[in-house]
């Protein structure tokens, strides 16, 4: 016999065994080997960082958990306590486990027996993003519509409510989030919505997102019936004209995110300063198979949604060269021409996220460049060519485009401390949707197919 596990699995074999022979056997080919796995069981069976751990002393635990819970049709996880009257370890040369069976409290097998034990999360959904991607994931039409005449027609072809509103956007929305919540079991859930592009950052830079062409009526009516509509059903969601979707998420981040395992869903690559020990950023991208299969994992073995790369802190160091919050000053070098930052011209990611990984900050970078006289200035460009392996030298144009570069950050910087956030509790975002109320507001809108 090599193990434990093997012991009880060639038992458990012996169908014509009562438990008083197997107790009897159990006790007399116990080894010492065996009792420091029972040691440990015994010790970190309530323990959440032993059972979230990887490897062999994880399975070893699942495997004696799942034994021992069909054997007594019991619940060891959250429906026992464990004390020297039901498990006895006597360390003799005969080693003896005894099991008290009458002190487990015995539970229906269509009884959930982890209710106890579901890990809580909270999911903060991008909605600007999410219904965005949902409108004209819908609107084929549109994305190929020039003229005005052509943008009309395409909007004929919209889905709407009997009362004529629009709610392709809105559908796919719930198409996606519903199946979300319920397949990645979250406990608590925050949406957070974009109201108006003259936030704060527009008086940082009034430039600022000023590329972005009008967002089309159909979509704008979209983000105001939707707001209403998760109010109604009591889904949180956060939105003003001061301030942008990802600063709430920030925000909401700071506050809770060493009381809650957070996720983020997202398709906005801003968010990645957010990535943290605690908090995983769900990126919807079509890359996500080519990230998984360069880096060798099989996507298979995990419980993930659909579409999405889950980006925690060393996959942001792997794909993006820098520590998550890092982002926010490779940005300030690079510029971000959706957002329309302007960054340092002619600087790009050869050069910054080497420079940025190496002194952590623009702010670091600057305190090394300036002043430099020829003789020290040699050296530097000799240290970034053979050290870094940045080619061309970023020295002049960072000296000449500083000012830009400070803006940028500013402009790249997610808040994370807005006051309406702050004496916000927990509780406030558990999950407590009125489902009624939704299915009502579903069959107002015509989504007959979305009510369960």
């Amino acid at each position: 016999m090599n193990n434990l596990f093997d012991f009880l699995e060639q038992q458990d074999k012996s169908e014509k065994q009562d438990d008083n022979v197997i107790l009897y056997n159990f006790k007399k080919e116990i080894t010492e080997e065996h009792l420091k796995y029972i040691k440990e069981l015994e010790k970190t069976l309530y323990n959440e960082d032993f059972k979230n751990r990887e490897g062999e002393s994880r399975r070893e635990y699942i495997r004696l958990n799942s034994y021992v819970g069909s054997k007594l049709d019991t619940d060891l996880r959250g429906k026992t306590t464990l004390n020297n009257n039901q498990i006895e370890i006597e360390e003799e040369s005969n080693i003896i486990l005894d099991f008290n069976l009458d002190q487990f409290e015995a539970v229906d097998m269509d009884e959930d027996i982890f209710e106890d034990d579901i890990e809580e999360k909270l999911l903060i959904v991008d909605g600007s993003s999410l219904l965005s991607t949902s409108f004209y994931a819908t609107a084929r039409d549109l994305l190929f519509a020039k003229t005005d005449e052509q943008k009309e027609f395409a909007y004929t072809k919209l889905m709407r409510s009997p009362e004529g509103e629009y709610t392709n956007g809105i559908y796919m929305f719930f198409k996606t989030l519903l199946p979300l919540i319920e397949s990645q079991k979250i406990t608590h859930l925050a949406i957070v919505l974009d109201r108006s592009r003259n936030t704060f950052r527009r008086e940082i830079d009034p430039e600022y997102k000023a590329n972005r062409s009008e967002t089309p009526y159909p979509l704008k009516s979209q983000f105001i019936l939707l707001t209403e509509m998760l109010k109604k059903i009591n889904i949180p969601v956060f939105s003003n004209s001061d301030y942008e979707a990802d600063d709430f998420a920030g925000s909401l981040v700071k506050k809770f995110e060493k009381d809650i395992n957070i996720y983020l869903h997202t398709k906005d690559e801003d968010y990645l300063q957010l990535v943290s020990e605690y908090t995983k950023l769900w990126m919807v991208t079509g890359k996500c198979d080519d990230m998984y299969k360069e880096l060798e994992i099989d996507k298979k073995g995990f419980k993930l949604p659909n579409g999405v790369f889950e980006y925690t802190p060393e996959y942001v160091k792997y794909f993006k060269g820098v520590e998550p919050i890092q982002i926010i000053d490779i940005k300030a070098i690079e510029g971000d021409k959706s957002d329309n930052i302007k960054g340092v011209k002619n600087v790009g990611q050869t050069s910054s996220r080497p420079l940025v990984s190496h002194y952590g900050s623009i702010e670091k970078i600057y305190e090394a460049l300036e002043n430099l006289d020829k003789a020290k200035e040699k050296e530097l460009n000799a240290f970034f060519k053979e050290s870094l392996g940045i080619k061309r030298t970023p020295i002049k144009n960072l000296l000449l485009y500083k000012e830009d570069a400070i803006i940028s950050k500013k402009l790249a910087t997610i808040k994370t401390d807005i006051d309406e956030i702050q004496e916000l509790d927990i509780n406030r975002l558990r999950l407590d949707i009125d489902k009624s109320r939704m299915d009502e507001e579903f069959k107002r809108l015509g989504m007959n197919s979305l009510i369960k």
